[in-house]
């Protein structure tokens, strides 16, 4: 009985020598288990990067103009050795050729150049997926094993069946890396370190960066915290904590006051992008894409968490701005919006693009407000106690069109716009037959693409007069934009309820084309301080200020 190394010699030596009929039948077969095996790695990559939670490998703007010329280079070449392979009329292997072919060389232009375009289009698409164990882990090994699965098993055999032809066509066609010597495998490594090096700063290195105005000082408050987004604060220093696609939620932990993490503990996983939290009375409310879970007291039980209640489940189930932000307002209910599952479209099911209500227990649920595209930030003013909030505008409008908003819904019923509207400006589908002052305009539009996301209210004493009841603005920053902007924390001044001046407050966090950090929530503490979570640093920001 064979052996399982002798049955694939076998094979590839009777497909290899197979009249031209066979070939083109076993042809497809080899193609399909190659894509599958290309697609296994692909896979198997990205579920490497959640489990070891990664972080991403560099900003969307750098990945892209990274990406997409490297998986380019890697498709014309695998596209013109192809080319080469049916010249060569099906078969790599010189048994009989005509001479012409053996001059002019299209054997060397086949197999190993074939690989090399596989391997370029998979380092690339690492790079575009932003995925590190892609790009550095898996594509390299991939390489490496596909070199050695020919150099101890396939050419050794073919070689002692083929003989003189085989040998006469390995001494025309280089192998894919010729010598693994470190000056060839650092043209592997070269072209990306530009783009992946800024996924590689330390947060705590790189603060001396951030400016603010005079007097404020920024300063970590908790780091490792893979993917803090939106934060919520509980009884005796314990700050919660969601994530989106690292599926968690964190509990921090100042036990002695002196506005430093001193333990982060993680309290729920597995979940469905769990960005938005809330806490009221003793219970910890997190939202996942479709549902409200919500884990009673909490704050006792940060070592146990117990099992989650299930508070609704009445959202929709779609991914794409399927995130929620959630907050109780001050009428003691519990606002969770529905974003639109869409870059742009018009659904008759009224849940998406609103923001809706419900009560603590989950009963009456209704929409607040409608014509939102994404919002996921707001928050009430301290004094009117209405209600407002950031909305994302769509994608594709070039790079300063559509802007961001901070829209104010002072009650229930009124709609912003979207699909029909973006900011002041009609959408090139939806809004041909529409007039934009049919709708709620924002109350002061923001920059374009930057992500503005979560909101709040300045109330605390540390701050100079002049930011109290003024809007905080965290912009996670622009992907769909040639240049990147955002990145950084707004400050819309406000003057008698309205929303007078938008401007910045802190930024940094952008460098040039790339960017070591987001911005996505802010959180006034109870000394007045103001947090800031960074989904891509992994770190929570401590801004004080303290006179010049």
């Amino acid at each position: 009985m064979k052996s399982l190394r002798e049955s694939i010699i076998d094979f590839i030596y009777r497909s290899a020598t197979a009249p031209e009929k066979v070939r083109r039948k076993l042809a497809p077969l080899g193609g399909a288990f190659f894509i599958s095996v290309i697609l296994l790695v692909i896979l198997a990559s990205l579920e490497a990067d959640r489990l070891l939670e990664l972080p991403a490998l560099a900003p969307w703007p750098a990945a892209l103009y990274a990406g997409l010329p490297l998986f380019a280079a890697g498709a014309a070449l695998w596209f013109w050795s192809v080319l080469q392979f049916v010249r060569a009329k099906g078969t790599p292997i010189p048994l009989n050729p005509p001479p012409e072919l053996i001059e002019d060389g299209p054997y060397r232009y086949v197999r190993n150049p074939m690989l090399a375009g596989v391997f370029i289009m998979l380092l690339g698409l690492g790079v575009l997926l932003r995925s590190w164990s892609l790009t550095v882990g898996f594509t390299p090994l991939f390489a490496i094993c596909a070199l050695l699965e020919f150099k101890l098993i396939e050419e050794p055999e073919l070689e002692r069946r083929l003989g003189d032809a085989y040998r006469s066509y390995r001494a025309r066609t280089p192998m894919l890396v010729p010598w693994l010597r470190s000056s060839r495998m650092l043209l592997f490594v070269l072209p990306v370190l530009p783009f992946i090096t800024p996924a590689l700063k330390v947060p705590g290195h790189t603060l001396e960066k951030i400016k603010l105005p005079p007097g404020f000082q920024i300063e970590i408050y908790a780091s490792g915290i893979q993917g803090a987004r939106s934060m919520a604060l509980g009884p005796e220093g314990v700050l919660f904590v969601g994530t989106r696609d690292e599926g968690r939620v964190y509990a921090i932990v100042d036990r002695n006051g002196d506005q430093k993490a001193d333990e982060i503990i993680p309290i729920a996983q597995g979940l469905s992008m769990p960005n938005g939290i809330a806490y009221r009375d003793g219970s910890l409310y997190v939202a996942e894409v479709s549902r409200i879970l919500r884990y009673d007291n909490i704050a006792h039980r940060l070592y146990n968490p117990p099992k989650p209640v299930i508070v609704s489940k009445a959202f929709p189930s779609d991914r794409h701005h399927g995130w929620k932000y959630i907050a109780f307002g001050p009428d003691g209910l519990l606002y969770v919006p529905v974003g639109a599952p869409c870059n742009v479209c018009e659904k008759k099911d009224g849940r998406y693009a609103s923001i809706m209500r419900m009560k603590p227990d989950g009963k009456d649920l209704e929409i607040f407000a409608s014509g939102v595209r994404n919002t996921v930030g707001f928050d009430w003013h301290p004094e009117t106690k209405e209600l407002w909030f950031t909305d994302n505008g769509r994608d594709w409008m070039g790079d300063d069109r559509p802007p961001d908003e901070l829209n104010h819904a002072p009650k229930k019923g009124m709609h912003f716009g979207f699909p029909y509207c973006h900011g002041n400006i009609p959408d090139s589908s939806y809004g041909k037959h529409r007039d934009c002052s049919q709708h709620t305009p924002p109350a002061i539009m923001l920059g374009p693409h930057v992500a503005a996301l979560g909101m709040k209210f300045y109330t605390g004493e540390m701050f100079p007069a002049e930011y109290r009841n003024q809007i905080f603005i965290a912009e996670h920053g622009s992907w769909n934009r040639s240049r990147p902007i955002g990145y950084r924390i707004t400050l819309v001044r406000m003057d008698n309820n309205r929303a007078v001046r938008y401007e910045t407050f802190a930024e940094g966090w952008l460098e040039g084309m790339t960017a070591w950090g987001r911005p996505v929530d802010v959180l006034v503490m109870p000394d007045g301080a103001l947090l800031v979570s960074d989904d891509r640093a992994g770190a929570i920001y401590r801004i004080h200020y303290r006179k010049p």
